[in-house]
């Protein structure tokens, strides 16, 4: 199967290797070799009693379901299971409920065909344009379904633990690799069982992360590959790593206590694991010095001064960068590597200020609370960074960062929420949009902060063509009840415009797109700037020369003063990039004289020089 262009690399077959179940004996073997690939012609109907149906699935249903001479197909599970699913939520079972769906979305998962996965997983990477070129160019999975990878041992624990797989399928992303990283919590598992049992979360967050290749900038672009790999080492060499240090007491949080989603900002190290380490045996890195670890690093204003932005040393090792100093990206990276080697998770940020770019990191503390503004300057007025996500690749949203902070997802009452919206997500795949609308609707009652109920909302309504008008009162919902976190608000009030569009709302539309951008101007200058420059692509698109200048003028007017690195990033380097592909050299000329005269540019700062840079192109 080949990948689209995006995913463009140096051409590697990536074959699937497979694993046979324990030895079971000739005859048991084989019966249960054919139940396990899905072949059972001759099996015997799989039934769920009424009384289990309104408990969650025990530990005798899964002996009886996976022995050893059992014929059940990995279909007829499934089936089951979703029919007690049903049941159990008609009489509100809810915590049965979950639990048969699971064993549902399991058994589904595990008769999927890898081709199928593979290609599906391309597309969502592609059309995320999260592919780069250290990823292969061509995958070929064999004509087998997923079981066909993993040990009966490892799917009978896993399919047997409502914990480990509600956090798994809430985690999982359309850009995972999902036979990745199945063969990798394989691998974890059957290397030590027990072990697995006690940091499961730790071995999902190894698989999320592991599954496939970092990009070529990670963690950041100011350091040359020859100097810091973005190869990453071995997951059970990784995943070996903390367990071990967790035990010797060398990690400041107790690693079997975190959660998968907090975990991951631990394992995704760029250093590799000898300067971890190193790290481990400088004592005075404890969670009271943690933040010193960022101005630990002397900072270097000779290479500010003379526009070095890239490491200049020969090793971009911890201690190297210790000795030698370095800038914001080189303090960020070494503090949160820091953290990291301490069983820390971190993020480094990267963010755009009034004058030019910085960047610091941010560390869950002590109390487990994150703290996000280690070396962050505030008079650069840097309302938002970037930060990637190791599980993707691509950025992690404000929101969820702010999730992470807030913790919701260990409420028993997100716990029901996320219960519900199984169920709509079992109901829409099947078609049966009203019932998906209701469910969603039960799971953003439970939990109004849980997105994907409200993304299963929004799609079973215009699956169901509810109409226009109760569409655009969703959305609006929507924002209003995740209005907290602005990047969420502004996303479903952006798809909110949009239906006013559609149905004839033009001039009120217009009205709403610019109340949007005005709403975040002075706290969330960002997300101002980001509403003005999807007004400004609308218009290089569908208006002409003059208009686009005019567009551009207001927007820069109104938000540029305030948003100032970002402006040039979303503003004024897009359009200027526009005009020349246009061939439209004097507004090119024209963009540049309304930023410099619209917005406050200190001499000798990262704005002036990229400013300058555009200048001499033309």
């Amino acid at each position: 199967m080949k990948a689209p262009a995006v995913l463009r690399a140096a051409a590697r077959i990536f074959t699937a290797s497979r694993r046979r179940p324990r030895s079971l004996g000739p005859s048991a073997g084989l019966l249960m070799l054919a139940a396990w690939l899905g072949f059972a012609p001759c099996a015997a109907a799989l039934q769920v009693s009424p009384d289990e149906m309104l408990r969650p699935p025990t530990a005798a249903w899964f002996e009886h379901v996976l022995a050893a001479d059992a014929e059940f197909s990995w279909r007829q599970v499934e089936n089951a299971a979703a029919q007690a699913a049903v049941a159990a939520s008609r009489q509100n079972r809810t915590e049965a409920m979950e639990g048969w769906l699971l064993v549902a979305r399991w058994a589904r998962l595990l008769d999927a065909d890898q081709r199928e996965v593979t290609g599906r997983w391309i597309a969502a990477i592609n059309s995320a344009r999260l592919g780069h070129r250290n990823m292969p160019t061509e995958y070929s999975p064999p004509p087998e379904a997923l079981s066909a990878l993993l040990s009966l041992e490892f799917v009978t624990a896993i399919i047997s633990d409502p914990d480990f797989s509600s956090t798994f399928f809430y985690l999982l992303t359309p850009y995972d690799h999902l036979t990745e990283v199945l063969r990798i919590l394989d691998r974890l598992y059957l290397h030590d069982p027990r072990e697995f049992k006690r940091y499961a979360q730790l071995a999902l967050a190894t698989a999320l992360v592991y599954d496939m290749p970092p990009p070529p900038d990670w963690p950041h672009g100011q350091v040359a590959e020859v100097l810091l790999s973005r190869q990453m080492p071995d997951p059970l060499a990784v995943y070996q790593f903390w367990i071990e240090a967790d035990r010797a007491g060398a990690t400041l949080h107790r690693l079997d206590r975190l959660s998968a989603s907090e975990l991951k900002f631990v394992v995704d190290t760029a250093a590799p694991l000898a300067e971890l380490t190193w790290v481990q045996q400088r004592v005075e890195f404890d969670f009271a010095s943690l933040p010193r670890a960022y101005d630990i690093v002397a900072y270097r204003q000779d290479r500010i001064e003379a526009g070095d932005y890239l490491w200049p040393g020969r090793s971009y090792a911890l201690p190297a960068i210790l000795a030698q100093g370095g800038i914001c990206i080189d303090q960020g990276y070494f503090a949160s590597h820091v953290g990291k080697a301490r069983g820390v998770p971190t993020l480094l940020f990267r963010g755009a200020g009034l004058d030019g770019r910085h960047a610091w990191f941010g560390y869950l503390d002590e109390q487990q609370r994150w703290q996000m503004d280690v070396g962050r300057y505030a008079e650069q007025k840097l309302v938002s960074g970037l930060a990637f996500d190791p599980q993707t690749w691509g950025d992690v949203n404000d929101h969820e960062l702010a999730f992470l902070a807030e913790r919701f997802h260990r409420l028993p009452r997100f716990r029901q929420s996320r219960a519900w919206l199984y169920l709509a997500q079992e109901q829409l795949r099947i078609g049966d949009l009203s019932e998906a609308v209701a469910s969603a609707r039960k799971a953003t009652g439970f939990e109004p902060r849980n997105v994907s109920a409200w993304d299963v909302r929004v799609l079973a309504e215009r699956a169901a063509e509810l109409s226009l008008v109760k569409r655009e009162s969703t959305l609006r919902d929507a924002a209003r009840a995740l209005q907290r976190y602005p990047d969420l608000y502004a996303r479903f009030m952006r798809d909110a415009i949009l239906i006013m569009r559609e149905r004839g709302q033009i001039s009120a539309a217009e009205h709403e797109d610019r109340m949007l951008a005005r709403k975040f101007t002075v706290d969330r200058s960002d997300l101002a700037i980001a509403q003005a420059a999807e007004m400004l692509n609308r218009t290089m698109i569908e208006d002409d020369a003059s208009t686009q200048l005019r567009v551009f003028e207001s927007a820069l007017r109104q938000f540029g003063i305030s948003a100032g690195m970002s402006a040039f990033d979303r503003l004024v380097r897009p359009f200027f990039e526009h005009a020349l592909q246009q061939g439209r050299k004097q507004d090119a000329a024209t963009i540049l004289r309304l930023t410099a005269r619209l917005i406050p540019i200190q001499v000798d700062t990262q704005f002036a020089a990229e400013m300058d840079a555009l200048a001499k192109r033309l």
